[in-house]
């Protein structure tokens, strides 16, 4: 009889830790999601600044305030393309530049303020894509 209540004292225990550890993932599981979500938000309206241009390419500075590293994968639009993909680390400005196809085509896109490229950027594991209107 000992050894029953024994066995089903333990059951219990074991039912309650795996009940504690499935509430616990699931809170971490809903932190995560919410973290990356967050930090997709935040990256709709990157800090982007010119550093140079010419008429052959043009390069962007990138701020980077997370604790993580940027990756920019791919940079394209109707006249420019990225040049090589960029790393910024963490908590620090890094620099890409892109390539320009048709100068003339570009700065008059910028001018009126309807060239608008889209950033492929990655984040720890996430990658996200970004439209920028320059």
């Amino acid at each position: 009889m000992d050894s029953v209540k024994l066995a089903a004292s333990l059951l219990a225990v074991a039912f309650l830790i795996a009940a504690a550890v499935e509430l616990n993932l699931r809170e971490s599981l809903g932190e995560s999601v919410q973290q990356i979500l967050s930090l997709r938000q935040s990256l709709k309206n990157p800090s982007l600044k010119t550093v140079s241009e010419t008429a052959s390419n043009i390069t962007f500075s990138l701020q980077n305030p997370y604790n993580l590293t940027i990756y920019v994968y791919s940079v394209t639009g109707p006249y420019v393309s990225l040049e090589r993909p960029s790393v910024i680390p963490p908590l620090q400005n890094g620099t890409f530049t892109l390539k320009i196809t048709n100068f003339s085509a570009f700065e008059s896109l910028a001018k009126s303020r309807e060239e608008n490229i889209t950033l492929l950027i990655g984040l720890a594991q996430f990658n996200f894509t970004v439209e920028v209107n320059l």
